[in-house]
């Protein structure tokens, strides 16, 4: 299976979206401290629907033991792979990293730490690029892991 061309456009837009905003100095530390400030740590407990601006799913706040519908920026919450029904999300303050935390593994992990700077993304302190080839090495689609 290939990576289809949604995918990779999809994924293009976001990083061009997001690096768009780092062009300036000013526009990177705008960016960087918007992230900083956000925190969720939540679980999914239905499906996501995609928003241009952001994700929208059912989950599970864990700490207010609440559940209700929850909106994450796409650009923050790109993550390779893609969350899934069960899976956990943790965003906390004072830093730019989001943590998957999938229910099953793929590739052999199940803790992706996905990290935005101003000079591009990283996924467990690997670009973000080198973990979109390793799915593709893999014939792993955006469905097939979700």
């Amino acid at each position: 299976m290939k990576l289809n061309s949604k995918y990779k456009g999809w994924r293009f837009a976001c990083i061009v979206l997001f690096l768009s905003s780092c062009l300036t100095e000013q526009g990177c530390k705008e960016t960087v401290n918007y992230y900083s400030n956000l925190e969720f740590n939540v679980v999914v407990e239905g499906p996501r629907s995609a928003e241009p601006n952001y994700y929208e799913m059912e989950a599970k706040d864990i700490l207010l033991n609440k559940s209700s519908k929850v909106k994450i920026d796409r650009s923050l919450a790109s993550i390779v792979p893609k969350w899934s029904i069960g899976d956990t999300l943790v965003k906390n303050k004072g830093n730019t990293i989001v943590m998957l935390k999938k229910r099953k593994a793929v590739l052999g992990t199940r803790i992706f730490l996905s990290e935005w700077t101003c000079n591009g993304g990283t996924i467990n302190g690997t670009p973000v690029d080198t973990w979109v080839s390793k799915f593709k090495e893999s014939g792993l689609t955006e469905d097939s892991y979700e």
